[in-house]
């Protein structure tokens, strides 16, 4: 039997994409390009694929492809724009929608061509739209710091730690150890970077290239894995340095996937090139390809979302890493964690699911997307809930060598998260419902924040603040005083072990703080009526 042609498996991807089966037109269209990688059609149909399926940055790198290939195909500029547009990248997208507009024909346009110019004339108006520009402009989740400050979250817990070690294992669920750790791996990191030498160069992008420390990316996602808050600026022009080609923290990404000629494209296309490059030169040549490249997107996740403002951006680059990471760890199952490396471990990808969980509540939250996100987002914290207790089960974290602070920030932490997913995925629901719907959904916002809130260690700000979490959905359910006041309770007990450590943070910039003493002070109004006998604990909270 004679294998199918290139334009054969088109029109199958054809077929799967008119019933609205978008993975299995995705790997028509795949199978298509191993045989013919210069049809702009392959690449633009199989962009469509990646945009349904939301993965918006292969749908950006296909769609550029197809745009490479035949410059004045309009709908493969059409579907750059919309994935850019996606990703709230809307000077691009504006850009890629008026080149659509510009390879139609100028007269005498077809029934179809007119339907082309009119959708691409609303998504370049819709793309240069104010309110849609500034969407996500707010949404800078880091600190600008003087080094030298000693009230610093990370600089408190470090000076803490003897004291700590000296206690013993009952002070192991202890804040301070994961954010010292994470800040002194994210320092090494730094220092990496800061050792970076630039060399004029006539051939290299932007006319320098640099040579230094080939650890740095290492020792930065190491950091924010373990607590992103560590996320932080020693230099107050970064922000505005961030898309300058001088940034040193994109000079560090540039610099590492040269030296280890790391992948770059979709991760249909570098998964096919992976394979074909272990059969050429083997793991010791892909390894440290693969780690840099998915250690780049976790970077570029946290520099889109925190310094360039644009969340969902970051929450696809970390999506991206999540995905490769999980086909790898199925497709080389039975190989020698030493060969594959430590980005398949159990722990790495772990945290970079709770990482990707953490960006897309922040994310909806800048722009609230369609309910079926948010179910998307409750499976998978209910997913890694379930990974967990196997974990936990098998005590398979025991068999590692460990560090006080590891055990919270690749077990306990992830597991936080993915509770307090699904409260905020609760909270939403409940938003959105009515009557006896609403009253169920914030109730299990309840359950699942308050389960956030115990799983953090009682000396973290998160701890309390999610403790906040659980009494505003409290009020919403028409839980009784009694139990607003419980909730009260340890909340006031928390706050001063969380200002210990966390008297200052990005939290207390927004405001952590005065929402905590609102809640106080609503518990203390309540308990002063039921004192006087105008309330009962039994009685609803009111609003």
């Amino acid at each position: 039997m004679s294998k199918p042609t290139a334009a054969q498996l088109k029109d199958e991807g054809n077929e799967f994409f008119r019933k609205q089966d978008y993975v299995g037109a995705l790997a028509k269209y795949t199978e298509a390009i191993a045989l013919d990688d210069k049809n702009a059609i392959l690449y633009a149909n199989r962009a469509a694929c990646q945009y349904e399926l939301n993965r918006y940055l292969d749908a950006v790198d296909d769609a550029k492809m197809a745009t490479q290939i035949d410059p004045g195909y309009a709908k493969a500029w059409s579907r750059l724009a919309a994935s850019r547009g996606a990703l709230a990248d809307f000077e691009g997208s504006a850009e890629a929608w008026q080149k659509a507009l510009d390879a139609l024909p100028k007269t005498n346009l077809s029934p179809a061509e007119q339907r082309q110019k009119d959708q691409y004339g609303a998504g370049l108006n819709a793309a240069q739209t104010p309110q849609t520009r500034g969407k996500t402009s707010k949404n800078r989740c880091i600190a600008s710091v003087n080094l030298d400050d000693g009230n610093l979250p990370w600089k408190i817990a470090t000076e803490m730690l003897p004291e700590l070690r000296k206690a013993g294992l009952d002070q192991f669920s202890s804040s301070a150890w994961v954010i010292s750790y994470a800040y002194e791996e994210f320092t090494k990191g730094v220092e990496s970077m800061n050792q970076l030498k630039s060399i004029p160069h006539s051939q290299a992008p932007g006319g320098l290239s640099y040579h230094g420390n080939l650890m740095g990316l290492t020792y930065l996602t190491n950091g924010l894995m373990r607590d992103e808050r560590v996320f932080h600026l020693n230099h107050p022009d970064w922000i505005t340095k961030y898309n300058n080609q001088g940034n040193l923290i994109l000079a560090l990404l540039a610099f590492e996937a040269t030296a280890h000629q790391a992948y770059s494209g979709g991760v249909e296309t570098i998964k096919e090139l992976i394979q074909k490059r272990l059969k050429e030169k083997g793991w010791n040549d892909v390894r440290p390809a693969l780690s840099v490249t998915v250690r780049k997107w976790i970077m570029k996740g946290m520099l889109e979302s925190h310094l360039g403002g644009r969340p969902d951006t970051g929450v696809h680059f970390l999506k991206r890493a999540v995905d490769l990471l999980e086909w790898g760890r199925l497709v080389w199952k039975d190989v020698h964690k030493d060969d594959r490396g430590v980005i398949f471990e159990d722990t790495f990808l772990r945290s970079v699911r709770s990482m990707h969980l953490m960006m897309s509540m922040n994310a909806y939250s800048s722009g609230p997307s369609l309910n079926s996100h948010l179910e998307h987002l409750k499976e998978e914290a209910e997913d890694l809930l379930k990974e967990i207790d196997i974990m936990i089960a098998s005590n398979n974290l025991s068999k590692e060598k460990l560090d006080p602070g590891m055990v919270s920030s690749f077990c306990v932490y992830p597991a936080a998260i993915a509770h307090k997913t699904i409260g905020f995925y609760h909270s939403q629901k409940a938003r959105y419902s009515d009557g006896v719907l609403a009253c169920i959904s914030y109730m299990n916002g309840v359950n699942a924040y308050l389960q956030a809130a115990n799983t953090y260690p009682e000396n973290d700000e998160f701890h309390a603040f999610y403790l906040t979490c659980a009494m505003d959905c409290m009020r919403n359910a028409g839980v009784s005083i009694g139990d607003f006041n419980t909730a009260a309770i340890a909340l006031r007990a928390a706050v001063p072990k969380m200002m210990k450590i966390w008297a200052f943070s990005i939290m207390q910039r927004g405001g952590r703080d005065e929402k905590i003493q609102a809640h106080l002070r609503r518990a203390d109004e309540m308990m002063k009526l039921v004192a006087e006998g105008k309330l009962t604990l039994e009685d609803p909270v009111p609003f």
